[in-house]
């Protein structure tokens, strides 16, 4: 029954139309996420699968992704605004070890 709740919460997911380009600064981060999978570079390059994605309740923005690879998790919010690199600012929930860390950082729709 947890499984055909799950597929269906992930299936009624908004899909987004768009792959992001983001990276950030002090320290240097950069992701690429697309609709299913997502790359991450945080001192290292892992791929990422994203399980769920969705934005707020009612509401285009903002987005969010959850994304997991074999030993790390993130989570990512995305939201329009002013930034120095693009139009969209990035907000990334990982961690290192057992630090939990916050990254901000711009992003661009990818071409």
């Amino acid at each position: 029954m947890k499984s055909i709740c799950l597929a269906f919460l992930l299936a009624a997911a908004p899909a987004w139309a768009d792959t992001y380009a983001c990276a950030g600064t002090a320290p240097d981060w950069t992701l690429t996420l697309g609709d299913e999978t997502a790359q991450f570079t945080f001192g290292r390059t892992l791929d990422y699968d994203i399980p769920q994605r969705s934005s707020a309740e009612g509401r285009d923005w903002p987005k969010a992704a959850t994304l997991i690879a074999e030993f790390d998790t993130a989570i990512v919010v995305l939201n329009p605004g002013s930034c120095e690199t693009g139009p969209i600012r990035a907000h990334i929930l990982t961690q290192r070890g057992q630090s939990p860390i916050v990254l901000t950082g711009c992003c661009e729709v990818a071409k």
